[in-house]
């Protein structure tokens, strides 16, 4: 069958970056703080909704199924796409309740925000929650055991690479295709029934791929080297977010934000189209390549997970 890519797409605003909100050095210390100051309200505008219904589009138009990581927050505020998303056939996955680090500091914080945000996102989609993505990628050890009680069967936000803009670094000895997790370690494959789908890395300096992200700053051929080299060993992962389509924010930039925001707009979406092209009939949901995984049936040329 060959080897496939996990399509997803977190669902998250522009300002919902560690450099807008949430961060010790961000903008505005919070979502609602953002509100005020920039809509003048209490609630986002609805600008998520153009740019997600033109996802939705153009996956109808190639016949991709992916997977829509929505937090709690976001899918109150906008239900009607996570409808739609149900209705078109995608996947929801969970980003728990609020787009925040979650660590070793907030423990509890985690383990009550993943049950709640499974609940919210099962009541409105109508759809069992069994994939979870980590906010900015943050992942601690803790976080294996509470998964899997809370009924979630697997995880995608581990990339093992190097550091990079603050984040990541972590896990550079972690498998770079699809594995079943150890039990107290995001790094090691192991037995505990909760399976990880990693993000590429680029084949030289382990550097992190596999986003829209590092798809605008460093370009197509970039992204296309990382793919095509995890696709020789197994399946991989791509996401991005609906704001990369989206039209520039109106916000004061220094370098590193105008780098972050390079090619919004019509140069990713130009480019997201490019690659979907090139890889058409190899996109899948979390929970397909989950029931690939599982049966060991993950493509010619891949190594299985550990079981």
């Amino acid at each position: 069958m060959g080897t496939k890519i996990l399509m997803s797409v977190d669902m998250d605003e522009w300002y919902q970056c560690r450099w807008a909100t949430g961060g010790a050095n961000s903008i505005w210390p919070n979502t609602a703080a953002f509100f005020r100051d920039y809509y003048d309200s209490d609630h986002p505008s609805g600008e998520m909704t153009p740019v997600a219904e033109k996802i939705l589009d153009l996956f109808a138009r190639e016949k991709i199924t992916a997977t829509f990581f929505f937090t709690a927050e976001m899918a109150r505020y906008y239900p009607q796409l996570v409808k739609k998303a149900v209705e078109a056939g995608h996947e929801i996955g969970s980003h728990n309740f609020v787009h925040q680090d979650y660590n070793a500091d907030n423990r509890d914080e985690f383990r009550e925000h993943l049950a709640e945000s499974k609940r919210v996102l099962e009541e409105i989609s109508g759809q069992e929650i069994i994939g979870y993505r980590a906010p900015n990628s943050t992942t601690e050890s803790y976080m294996i055991g509470d998964m899997l009680d809370c009924g979630f069967k697997y995880d995608s936000s581990v990339t093992p690479t190097r550091p990079l803009m603050g984040k990541f670094g972590k896990f550079q000895n972690a498998p770079r295709n699809p594995y079943q997790l150890s039990p107290d370690d995001f790094a090691k494959p192991g037995d505990s029934g909760l399976w990880e789908f990693p993000w590429p890395v680029f084949p030289w300096g382990r550097l992190p791929a596999g986003s829209g992200i590092m798809n605008r700053i460093a370009g197509y051929r970039y992204t296309v080297a990382a793919l095509d080299a995890a696709l020789k060993t197994g399946d991989s992962v791509y996401y991005f977010h609906p704001y990369e389509i989206g039209p520039r924010p109106r916000v004061k930039m220094n370098a590193r934000i105008r780098l972050f925001l390079r090619n919004l707009g019509s140069g990713y979406h130009k480019m997201l189209v490019k690659l979907i092209e090139r890889y058409r009939g190899r996109f899948i949901t979390g929970r397909e390549m989950l029931r690939r995984h599982a049966a060991g049936d993950s493509g010619s040329g891949a190594r299985e997970a550990p079981r």
